[in-house]
């Protein structure tokens, strides 16, 4: 009750009952309805056939789901990824003093380049990215989950939260052979309002491999890697 009671009065900081830690939400953001997306109406809390040891959170905004993943898979290894310097700040406040989240001030992308950031919408939960060459003025560096897996010594990615905004299309274009088939749950929401066809190439790829769509949660896709989770009496 003093959670809801908190988000109505547009505090800036809620103390969260479940882990006694305070979240701090801006005003005129959109913070707090991504807070009400991941704690209230419990976005990525599902059942998953496994304990995931290794998380990926592509788009962290302002660390809600990395800290909501860290709750439920405290031994997890969690990377948190956002492009914008603010939201990121916000992601190391949020997540201050967990050492299983490491946070990233990077773009992910299907290859090594550089962009500029974006905001058409004017919202801070909405930023894109625009790719430049080299010798133009950018805003962030990308990585690619191959090196970020090949740097942390992962195997596999356990889970993997992709919310950027349309970059998702060229993310699933090219350059997936790697480490799409080393992971073993995808969250993925889509941006075809801001990116033509993303939806499609994002499915098109998948289904070249061993996923299956297990259940949409508010517009995200969860899928399932059959080759790698065992779903037996799941």
């Amino acid at each position: 009750m003093a959670l809801l009671w908190g988000l109505s009065f547009k505090k800036e900081r809620i103390r969260l009952p479940q882990s006694k830690r305070s979240i701090y939400l801006r005003r005129k953001t959109k913070d707090t309805e991504t807070f009400k997306e991941i704690f209230i109406t419990s976005l990525y809390h599902m059942r998953l056939p496994m304990q995931p040891k290794t998380i990926v959170d592509a788009g962290a905004n302002v660390g809600l789901a990395s800290l909501f993943f860290h709750l439920k898979y405290p031994k997890a290894a969690i990377v948190a990824l956002e492009i914008e310097a603010q939201n990121a700040a916000c992601v190391r406040k949020n997540t201050a003093g967990i050492a299983t989240i490491e946070v990233l001030e990077k773009a992910l992308y299907n290859r090594e380049s550089f962009f500029k950031i974006e905001d058409p919408y004017n919202a801070s939960n909405s930023f894109q990215i625009k790719e430049v060459s080299g010798a133009e003025p950018y805003d962030i560096a990308s990585i690619t989950l191959d090196t970020l897996m090949a740097e942390r010594g992962w195997e596999t990615i356990d889970v993997l939260k992709i919310d950027i905004e349309g970059a998702e299309k060229e993310l699933f274009e090219s350059h997936y052979e790697n480490w799409l088939p080393k992971t073993k749950v995808i969250m993925i929401e889509t941006h075809d309002r801001m990116i033509p066809k993303c939806s499609y190439t994002v499915m098109e790829t998948i289904n070249r491999y061993d996923f299956i769509l297990y259940t949409t949660t508010e517009g995200t896709l969860i899928y399932f890697n059959t080759a790698l989770v065992d779903l037996t009496g799941f």
